[in-house]
């Protein structure tokens, strides 16, 4: 709790450099807090938090310093954390309905966002478990869905609870299912081939790189398949795109004016973190995040 709101009033104080739309989405987060529209109870966000934090690793990769990070404990950013606590944090007064609906997460390249999709997956399908929890991870090519599937896989390995669970990884399936004794899960690695995925049924969807999608009709499908649930979550995840006319641009023009206030839905979460822009579009070469990141 203290590290998340850390992060945010630093972002809002602006003692922490960040974009637009980053302080826009802390002082929403804060503002929200702080009203009487919604209950505010951690306890599912920490529960996701311990969950990844207690039983998964990293698989792959080094820190600054170049020392390894395959089979350390995979320990979240701040920002994630962040995310986590709007995600589950926010429930509907007096309700056991969670405020959060759909959620958007555009962050730079290489920034522990893949890996941090297959951990949320893989804690969410936990904490919806009696629920019979189904997850889908999609994205525009399979090999990228893999990414995911393959990193859940490695750590149920590592924990050495591979046995307890149905694994199917072949040229038709790539699949986890499990029972739990109180409830169920089962995760699942889709690519984008929305012609033949018309009987789909999810309480958990993360459509991961969706500046890929050439349509909406992949993300659209996997939203729909949500219908049955109450407590359901959609998540697109995505670094950056360079066509105007796309479906992530589009959205991504539609969460900013949720965050501007000219648009109102309250059950969509916004997370933004990119270079500001000028009047024309353009990235603003004058704002301290470039010159941050240029000299780091």
């Amino acid at each position: 709790y203290d590290i998340v709101m850390e992060y945010a009033n630093s972002i809002v104080e602006k003692r922490k450099i960040a974009c637009k739309e980053l302080i826009q989405g802390c002082r929403r987060f804060l503002d929200d807090i702080e009203s009487n529209l919604y209950d505010f109870n951690p306890k599912d966000a920490e529960f996701v938090i311990q969950i990844i934090e207690k039983t998964f690793c990293h698989a792959q990769g080094e820190r600054l310093d170049g020392t390894p990070l395959r089979g350390t404990p995979f320990l979240l950013e701040p920002f994630h954390k962040y995310i986590v606590y709007n995600l589950l944090g926010f429930k509907e007064k007096g309700t056991n309905i969670r405020r959060f609906k759909e959620a958007l997460i555009f962050i730079p390249r290489k920034n522990i966002k893949t890996s941090f999709a297959a951990a949320l997956a893989w804690a969410l399908g936990l904490l919806e478990r009696r629920s019979g929890s189904k997850v889908y991870i999609t994205s525009a090519a399979l090999k990228q869905s893999l990414e995911s599937f393959n990193f859940i896989n490695f750590n149920l390995d590592n924990m050495g609870e591979k046995e307890n669970f149905r694994v199917i990884d072949n040229n038709q399936e790539h699949s986890i299912q499990g029972d739990l004794g109180d409830g169920s899960i089962y995760i699942q690695a889709l690519a984008a081939n929305p012609d033949r995925q018309d009987s789909l049924n999810c309480n958990i969807g993360i459509a991961d790189e969706i500046h890929a999608y050439r349509t909406p009709k992949q993300y659209n499908i996997i939203k729909e398949a949500m219908k049955a649930y109450t407590n359901k979550l959609m998540i697109g995840i995505t670094t950056a795109g360079d066509d105007m006319t796309s479906f992530c641009y589009q959205r991504l023009q539609y969460c900013k004016k949720i965050l501007d206030k000219t648009v109102k839905d309250e059950k969509y979460f916004i997370f933004i973190c990119k270079a500001d822009e000028n009047e024309n579009g353009d990235i603003d070469y004058t704002n301290p995040i470039i010159h941050e990141m240029a000299n780091p």
